[in-house]
Formats: C-alpha cells, structure tokens, sequence
C-alpha cells in the first residue's frame, strides 16, 4: 500500500471514530451546516439528529465532492476587492457582474398601455356677473388644455402622452366676451362673462 493510500486509509477511520463517537461529520457541506445551524434557532438540533442518518452522511460526502470537483475545474480567483470568487461562463469580453441572457431569459417585454379617453368631474356655477366652470384635470399641464365656446356649448380637452381628458358641457346660456383660464393643481376654473 503507497504512502497516499494509506494517508486516506487514516483519514477515513478517523472520520468513523468522530461518527461512532457522535461527533458531527468533517467536512465543507457540514461546516456550512453548523453554521447555518448556530445562526438559524432550532436548526442546529435538527442537523444533529441528520448526522446520525448514513443517508445523511453520504449525501454530505457528494456535496464535498461536488464542491472539490468545481474547484479543480473553475478554481476561485481573487477579484478587485480581494475575496476569492467563481468565474464561470464568463469571457474576458464580458462585464464583471453581468450574465448575458440566454434566450429563454429573454428580455421582458415593456408593455404600452393604451391611455383612453376621460371624462373628468366638472361643476358649473351660476354667479351673478359671470359663469364659473371647475373642472378636474390631474397630470397634465396648462399648456396642454384647450377649451372651445360655440354659443352655451363649453368642450375642454387633453390629449398627452399619459392622460387624455374630453368634456362636453352645455351651459345655461351662452356667455359673451372672453374665457379667463386659470390651472392649479390639477383644477381648471373657468371665468366666462354675461352679457
């Protein structure tokens, strides 16, 4: 027997001494373990009574395996900020930190949304020298508005990218002289003179 086997030969009845002993098993998957255990209540009891279970045990040693196994093949290299990290699946080309997708991670697509016509919330006040028109038109802006008068017929509209409002409003009778206009804070008022 070569001085290598015999050293893993020692290794290995020294691990079953640890078990039948009740000590947990050695190891990378079952150091993380304790440590998950020390940190998450409860936990810690529960991989104590897995540590018992050969199917427990064995599937720690794939676990080890599996990890020496990706080490060998993508050893861990030190990056900007010092700690060792996996580069895996990356070219020399590709920005640190950016997984290309593939095409089953296709991009998401931004859905449009259809912005529709609103009619806002208006009220007309009858006052003794002039007509006061308040109106509710949110997120848009004054420049944005249009208000047409054809004798007592009043339509105020927007249409912007995002909010699109349209109000037919037939007025008690049919104002003379000019609209003042006044928008501030999402509210329309409109001034119309009587004759």
């Amino acid at each position: 027997m070569g001085e290598k086997d015999k050293s893993k030969s020692d290794e290995q009845e020294k691990k079953i001494r640890n078990l039948e002993e009740g000590e947990a098993p050695e190891g990378t998957s079952a150091s993380i373990l304790k440590g998950l255990g020390g940190i998450i209540p409860g936990l810690g009891g529960l991989i104590k009574g897995l540590e018992k279970s050969e199917a427990f045990r064995e599937r720690l040693r794939s676990v080890d395996k599996e990890i020496e196994t990706r080490l060998k093949s993508e050893p861990l290299k030190r990056t900007e900020g010092g700690t060792p990290s996996f580069q895996s699946g990356l070219s020399r080309g590709t920005i640190p930190g950016i997984i290309p997708l593939t095409k089953r991670q296709a991009a998401p697509q931004v859905r449009r949304e259809v912005v529709t016509s609103k009619e806002p919330p208006a009220d007309v006040f009858d006052e003794e020298t002039h007509l006061r028109v308040l109106a509710e038109l949110p997120g848009v802006g004054e420049k944005d508005i249009k208000v047409t008068l054809k004798e007592a017929h009043l339509v105020i509209s927007t249409d912007t990218p995002t909010h699109k409002y349209y109000k037919e409003i037939t007025l008690p009778y049919a104002p003379r002289g000019q609209v003042d206009k006044l928008y501030r804070n999402g509210v329309l008022e409109l001034t119309l003179q009587k004759e």
